[in-house]
């Protein structure tokens, strides 16, 4: 894995800690169908871009330590792959080596 790889990464998995305190935060009051803003867990250090998920789409998200949330157009495909797309986000997959960085730093594990 190159130095930026690695970096884009760590700056992913920092972008998915922090929407986990919005979850924790907002997940109490919200409804299953509303829709709550996370920021973008794309590569980018300097990204601080919204994308818009109900609860259980970005709890589908988190059920696998190697997808991120990302805004449409922020997709990195030298490290990661294009799962699911819609209007609002894209969930992404890392490819094995960021992968191994994802679960590694998965708050839910």
């Amino acid at each position: 894995m190159t130095e930026r790889e690695a970096r884009l990464a760590k700056n992913e998995t920092l972008f998915r800690g922090v929407n986990e305190k919005v979850r924790e935060v907002r997940g109490d009051t919200a409804g299953a169908d509303s829709l709550i803003e996370f920021i973008c867990e794309c590569g980018r250090g300097d990204c601080v871009e919204q994308v818009q998920l109900t609860l259980v789409e970005y709890e589908r998200v988190r059920s696998e330590p190697e997808y991120f949330l990302v805004k449409p157009g922020h997709e990195l495909l030298d490290i990661e792959f294009v799962s699911e797309r819609n209007d609002r986000f894209l969930v992404v997959r890392k490819q094995e080596e960021e992968a191994q960085i994802a679960r590694e730093t998965d708050p839910r594990r």
